[in-house]
Order: C-alpha cells, then structure tokens, then sequence
C-alpha cells in the first residue's frame, strides 16, 4: 500500500523509497530501516517500492502540477471523513437501477434535466410521451413514467447523503471503520426501504 508524507522530515520503519520535491527541484533515493531524512523542500513523498516511486517521478517530470494535485488528493482522501464524502459523490452522480432494470443516469445534469423536462410536461410545454436515453438504452416516458423516474432519482439522492450522514456518524465511534462498505450497507438498507415505499 502506498504511503504518502506530507512532512518534510521522515524516520523510515522499513526500507523505503522517497522524493523530495518543489517546482524546480526533485531529488529522491532509498532510506533503510531507522534511518531519517530531512528535507527543505516543500513535498516529501514516501513509497514502499521503487517501482511506485518510478512512476511518480516520472509524472512529476512530465506535468509537475497535475502530479502534485493528484498527490494532494490522495492526501485529502486519507481523512475518512472527505473519502466519504467523495464516495457518496461518486455513488449519488454514478446512476442507479429502476425496479424494471432501467439503469439512468443520476451525474448532477442528468438530475436537472429530468425535474426541467417534468415540470415542462406539467405546464404543457412538453407533449408527452417522450423518448429518453437511459444508460440502458431509449426508453418512452409518459408523464406518469417520467415522474416514477424523477421520484427514484430524488429518493436516491436524498439516502445517498442519509447514508453519508450514517455512515459520519458511526465514524465518531470507530476512526478505523471502513467508510466504502458501510455506505454500501447502508445505503441498501436504506434505499431497499424507501423504494419499498414508493412501489
């Protein structure tokens, strides 16, 4: 597993492979068990093989900015709590499944045009039916159709953050909880139930 640093001062535990870096200066190498190092620079990356510590260099010779914001990233998504965050993202925008096996699109356009394209079927502006392309394929939808569709889209939103609330709050109890599988498990207990409901 990868093990980044932060700091610009470092003891390896066992035998590791480092990069000390700025914009306009990168130098790396090897440091043994109990050995430290220190470093001036602003970044100090730390990796357990040099295969790892290859491919970052290489990145960071090629397109310095991108590969520091990556780094940074991984750093930001230690914290439980933003790797939550961004993984209730990535499911509340990654679509979701209908009863009948449609699969539709939940990115965040995808959930602006279906409240735009309901509401303009409600005030005439739109005839129904109309053609809609799910990530499973065209699919006509009636008013009575297209409103299912926007109710699931909205309930899955609405227990995508419920399941991120959850899953926040048993991390108070449990720094060490695996916060991916418990939103999964949450999240359908919880969206089991409310589809449950609206069937």
């Amino acid at each position: 597993m990868t093990d980044v640093q932060s700091t610009q001062s470092f003891i390896a535990a066992e035998r590791t492979f480092w990069i000390a870096h700025s914009p306009d200066a990168l130098h790396h190498g090897v440091l043994e068990p109990r050995q430290p190092m220190q470093t001036g620079l602003p970044y100090l990356e730390t990796y357990p093989s040099q295969r790892v510590q290859d491919r970052r260099i290489a990145a960071l010779r090629r397109d310095y900015a991108p590969a520091v914001a990556e780094w940074l990233e991984t750093l930001r998504l230690r914290d439980p709590v933003a790797k939550l965050a961004d993984y209730r993202w990535r499911r509340e925008t990654g679509g979701m499944t209908l009863p009948d096996g449609t699969e539709i699109l939940t990115t965040r356009e995808a959930q602006a045009q279906i409240t735009s394209t309901m509401l303009s079927m409600n005030v005439g502006i739109v005839e129904p039916p109309v053609r809609w392309k799910a990530q499973s394929g065209w699919v006509s939808l009636g008013l009575a159709e297209l409103g299912f569709v926007a109710a699931a889209v909205a309930l899955h939103v609405k227990v995508c953050f419920q399941a991120e609330e959850e899953v926040q709050a048993q991390l108070s109890g449990d720094p060490d909880l695996d916060v991916v599988s418990s939103f999964d498990a949450t999240y359908a207990q919880l969206i089991t139930a409310a589809m449950a409901e609206m069937s």
